[in-house]
Order: C-alpha cells, then sequence, then structure tokens
C-alpha cells in the first residue's frame, strides 16, 4: 500500500490537493463541493448515491455538497489525483450565476472531460506541488478558470434559476442539534444523545437532519471533527497524541485510522506537506 501527499494548496476558495494513494476511503461528505480528476496512475473506483464511478483518464467526478460517496482500495498501483474542495460561499461571490443553485450545482456525479477542463485541470495540478508565495496569483487564476469552465460545462444549464425554491428551512431542533454538535465535537457524542437533547427521538431526529441538511448526523458530525483535525494539524505543533486525545478518540491510533480513511493519508504526513496558510474553516 502506498501513500504520499505531494502538495495542499489552500485558500478561501478551500483546498486543492495533489494525492497518490492506493488507499479506501470510508463514506463521507463535506459542505465543500468536491471535484476529482485523475492526473496519472491507476484508474480509481468511487461510490456514490449508490453507483460505482470510475475515474479514468476521460473523466471528472463532480461530487455536490453533503453528497455522501467513497473510495473503493485500488486493485495494484495508485492513482495521481487532483482533488479539490470548493467552499460554496466563495463559488457563488466570484461566479454570481451558480449563488441560487450552488448546493446542487452539478446534476451528475460523473462526467466526460472535454479539452478545455483537461488542460485547465494539468495546469493548476503541475503549479500546485511548485506552490510558492510569488505564484499564488497564478493559482488563483487557474483555479478560477478552471471552476468558471466546470461551470459552463457540466452545472445544470436546464434549471429555470429564477423558479428554484428558497434554502431549504431548517426545523429549530435541528438547529438546536447542529449547535450542540459544533459545541461537543471534541468529545465525539453520540447521536442519540444529540437526539436526546433536542427532544426528538433517534429516527425523527434522523429523518428530520437528514431532510433539514442533507446528509445524516453521524456523516455531519465526522465532518466537523475531521474540520478541526486538519486546522489544528495545519495551524499547530500539537503532539499527535495529545491532539488525538483533544478531539476526543480512545487513542492515537484511532485518531490515525480516522483521519487516513477520511482523507486518504496519515495526520503526519499531512502536516508535513500542508503549504503555509490555514485551511478552510467551517
Amino acid at each position: 500500500m502506498q501513500e504520499r501527499l505531494i502538495w495542499i494548496f489552500s485558500g478561501r476558495f478551500g483546498r486543492a490537493t495533489v494525492n497518490l494513494n492506493d488507499r479506501p476511503l470510508v463514506e463521507h461528505c463535506h459542505r465543500q463541493i468536491n471535484i476529482l480528476f485523475k492526473m496519472g496512475g491507476a484508474d480509481a473506483l468511487f461510490q456514490a448515491g449508490g453507483k460505482d464511478l470510475v475515474l479514468d483518464d476521460d473523466s471528472v467526478l463532480l461530487f455536490n455538497s453533503w453528497l455522501p460517496h467513497a473510495k473503493l482500495a485500488n486493485d495494484g498501483k495508485p492513482t495521481l489525483i487532483l482533488s479539490l474542495f470548493i467552499e460554496p460561499a466563495w463559488l457563488s461571490e466570484v461566479l454570481p450565476e451558480t449563488a441560487t443553485v450552488v448546493e446542487s450545482l452539478f446534476p451528475l456525479a460523473s462526467a466526460r472531460l472535454n479539452d478545455d477542463v483537461r488542460m485547465l485541470a494539468n495546469r493548476l495540478a503541475s503549479a500546485i506541488p511548485t506552490h510558492v508565495r510569488d505564484v499564488e496569483d497564478q493559482c488563483d487564476e487557474l483555479l478560477l478558470n478552471l471552476m468558471d469552465a466546470l461551470v459552463v460545462h457540466h452545472a445544470d444549464q436546464s434549471v429555470d434559476r429564477a423558479a428554484l425554491p428558497r434554502r431549504r428551512m431548517v426545523d429549530f431542533r435541528i438547529r438546536k442539534a447542529l449547535s450542540y454538535i459544533h459545541d461537543h465535537a471534541l468529545r465525539n457524542p453520540r447521536m442519540e444523545e444529540v437526539a436526546r437533547e433536542v427532544g426528538l427521538s433517534r429516527s425523527r431526529f434522523f429523518e428530520q437532519f437528514r431532510r433539514c441538511v442533507g446528509t445524516s448526523p453521524q456523516h455531519y458530525a465526522d465532518y466537523v471533527r475531521l474540520t478541526a483535525a486538519t486546522r489544528r494539524l495545519s495551524t499547530t505543533d500539537l503532539p499527535l497524541i495529545e491532539l488525538a486525545d483533544e478531539l476526543g478518540f480512545a487513542g492515537h491510533s484511532n485518531f490515525t485510522r480516522f483521519f487516513t480513511q477520511h482523507i486518504g493519508v496519515s495526520p503526519s504526513e499531512f502536516r508535513r506537506q500542508t503549504a503555509t496558510g490555514e485551511l478552510a474553516t467551517p
């Protein structure tokens, strides 16, 4: 099994990584839009929406906010992947035409690459490993051009945007649950505890949470803990054993396993390779 994170480039837009990996990733989701390109190596197999999705030389994977997805282990050789984690608020700001549909921007989780998008993805992937301060503007411009091309070619062009419903309303009990998860994320509360705290049965809580937020409460809680972990790894020198304890893990090995299953690299490798600068915040 191979593992080598080549580089991470982060900013207001979110995070972009170039990563060589053959590891599986457990089913997870992000608030960010996750976009994946194969840059080299073997094809990779993902799952989303009950479907198997192949990431190969001619495809791009487009996971909307909160869409649960997983990566299966490679059969043999690793894959070199350009992975983008795009903040919806940033995208709505720089490409205002996406603002009303940003939560469900891409109708298909897998699409065929065209020459325009392929060229821009290759240019960005080439720039990220050599990223230094004096070329930051170049990386920002390449990323914006790539996102613009993806929206032009792959966003849902059939939607009557003026007729779109307003952003989903969140039940006051689910708002309370979101606050409770954020406030207690570092001790990893059980979802039954959260349900009791907001006065809902377990089944009703899961149903309402998914309806209002778009994902399961456990996936959301995992996202909150993972975001805290990536921020602490990139902004502090806290020993991993202390960080694991701070984040509510029963041991260093449990933290390492959780992090690696979700990110694809170990916490120590993530910290070593993270570019200077703060990662995107929730």
